[in-house]
């Protein structure tokens, strides 16, 4: 205990889950086609976190989802702003990116009826109550930052061939065998970012953890948060029911699992988490708190190039290009030549976070963690809005999944690399304002 008097607690920590879990038969998102759910292996939730220190309130909010627009998350978060007073500035928010969740927009696939519309139209109001409930139900706590390691969970998902080509690791039995591969792609990020809460009997609150792995490793027929989901129920075995897990997935755009699933990533990363937990040494005082957010326009990859090139060297099987002429065809259609996007930046004490709208290369997320002026700083990827893949110039030379033209793949590398020069702009205005 720290001996302060009843209304002099220099950190308030409020936090809630709302269930979203849609009905059971609705589509899963996160493969080429839709599947239909058979069940719940666990449900998936809307969390929020409500901080407020040094006379600033800072809600971060996570969807199991596997993306989210910027249309729904805005509603949410004026809702929220409405009920609570925490400006729409300091309310962020992302999506996990679980491949094992509902369609929130048609991606890969042009049914209008994919998207359970009814569904969609329901989660800014999940928003703004996760958002309420912790704001109300904010108790007096103690801060700790930590981290860890698991470099055995990841590799990067591309590998490159020696004429120059790329191929994802699932499409490398269709490389020609005459064609020699030359080693990955790119880099992997193992660290482990953790930030933990306790109230001032040292019950743990809230655990937010940060990885750079895709949310892909369970991809079965029932509704799963996937790898995050396994993760929580340790940290509530562990630590108690009442311990709230918030997942930030990282740059994670090129990186996936070699091979454990959903149960031993969780437990993989559990392992790492709960010792460093165990040892936490929080401390008290005020933590600074603040958010930027800034709206931009993000010019699209161009779809005159030749598509169908770039198809039938990407490595997939010629029975799904089909796909993907639609989906050059459906931005066609739309004639839309840019984006316009949100980036968020915001800081938990010495730690910021910098959550762009798509699935960040780790390369990119590498540069963000070097540049920051911070001391920790964590690339959060799907935040605010979903552009889909953030490629780099080298991924767009090479082709590959990524580098096709599509509603998942919009921009353009320069659009990224604007993207990525805005949002460390952001973290250094962040670090140079007066906490």
């Amino acid at each position: 205990m720290s001996g302060k008097k009843k209304g002099q607690a220099t950190l308030l920590v409020g936090t809630a889950e709302v269930d979203i879990t849609p009905p059971v038969g609705t589509a899963l998102a996160g493969g080429l086609k839709p599947r239909p759910s058979l069940g719940v292996e666990d449900p998936l939730y809307v969390k929020a976190i409500v901080l407020e220190s040094g006379g600033q309130k800072l809600a971060c909010v996570i969807f199991d989802l596997v993306a989210l627009s910027r249309k729904e998350g805005d509603l949410g978060v004026a809702l929220a702003c409405q009920r609570t007073g925490i400006p729409e500035e300091n309310i962020v928010w992302a999506a996990t990116h679980t491949h094992t969740g509902p369609y929130t927009m048609k991606l890969l696939y042009q049914d209008n009826l994919v998207v359970n519309q009814a569904y969609l139209a329901g989660l800014p109001e999940k928003m703004a109550q996760a958002v309420a409930l912790a704001d109300k139900g904010k108790v007096p706590a103690r801060f700790c930052r930590q981290r860890s390691f698991h470099p055995g969970l990841v590799h990067n998902r591309r590998v490159t061939l020696k004429n120059g080509q790329a191929i994802n690791t699932w499409n490398l039995p269709q490389v020609p065998s005459e064609i020699q591969a030359v080693g990955s792609s790119g880099p992997t990020d193992p660290e482990i970012g953790l930030l933990s809460f306790e109230d001032e009997a040292g019950n743990l609150l809230a655990v937010m953890f940060h990885y750079t792995l895709h949310t892909n490793t369970n991809f079965g027929p029932r509704f799963s948060a996937d790898y995050p989901a396994v993760v929580a129920a340790r940290l509530r075995e562990r630590f108690g029911p009442e311990v709230v897990t918030l997942f930030l997935p990282g740059a994670c755009g090129d990186i996936n699992t070699p091979g454990p699933r959903h149960r031993a990533v969780g437990d993989g990363l559990a392992e790492r988490i709960i010792p460093a937990l165990e040892n936490r040494q929080p401390k008290d005082g005020p933590v600074a708190l603040a958010s930027l957010k800034q709206e931009v326009v993000v010019p699209r990859r161009d779809f005159t190039v030749d598509q169908e090139k770039r198809i039938a060297t990407s490595g997939w099987p010629a029975e799904v290009w089909q796909i993907f002429r639609d989906e050059v065809e459906a931005l066609r259609r739309e004639g839309k030549k840019e984006d316009r996007t949100v980036l968020q930046a915001w800081r938990i004490g010495d730690v910021a976070f910098a959550s762009l709208p798509g699935e960040l290369f780790v390369e990119w997320g590498l540069k963000i963690k070097k540049e920051s002026p911070f001391p920790w700083t964590y690339p959060v990827e799907l935040g605010g809005d979903y552009l889909g893949y953030l490629v780099t110039e080298r991924a767009w030379q090479e082709g590959g999944y990524e580098a096709l033209i599509a509603r998942s793949a919009r921009p353009s590398v320069e659009g990224v690399a604007m993207l990525v020069e805005t949002v460390l702009k952001m973290l250094h205005h962040l670090h140079q304002e007066k906490p």
